[in-house]
């Protein structure tokens, strides 16, 4: 018996290991990809506003709701309350901010796509400096 143990804890041991390199190998090719991180409710995210249309008129867009997408740059390391988003190479980068702790960012969103959904805001930047614009997502959606 104790032989029959022994034989199966290293077959269990191998195809763990197997099972293991196999998960590794799809995970590496991109054939098993995680689910993207949520909050807030689910939206629509092929219907886009580009950044430069919102920089263009940004009167036009203030207390809107629209919904913007972009590559994650920066995310707040303190209280992950806000992400600044790089739409293409000749927009500037934008900011989406929320209330410390409504939602939560991980830093390891930095380099993925990232959708959001919400309003346009004035952001006030301070005595003698221009104000700037910022969304304030209702929902955010950080794809793989």
């Amino acid at each position: 018996m104790q032989k029959f143990t022994a034989l199966l804890a290293k077959l269990l041991d191998k195809k763990a290991i197997r099972t293991g390199v196999l998960l590794s190998a799809f995970v590496a090719t991109g054939l098993v990809q995680a689910e993207p991180l949520q909050f807030g409710e689910v939206f629509d995210t092929t219907s886009l506003t580009s950044v430069s249309a919102i920089m263009a008129k940004p009167e036009h867009y203030l207390e809107q709701t629209l919904t913007i997408a972009g590559e994650v740059t920066a995310v707040c390391s303190k209280q992950h309350c806000w992400m600044t988003l790089a739409t293409a190479e000749s927009e500037p980068k934008f900011r989406i901010k929320v209330r410390d702790g409504d939602m939560v960012f991980p830093i390891s969103a930095k380099g993925k796509t990232a959708y959001a959904h919400g309003a346009l805001k004035l952001w006030p930047q301070g005595e003698g400096k221009a104000d700037g614009y910022q969304l304030v997502p209702s929902a955010v959606t950080i794809a793989e």
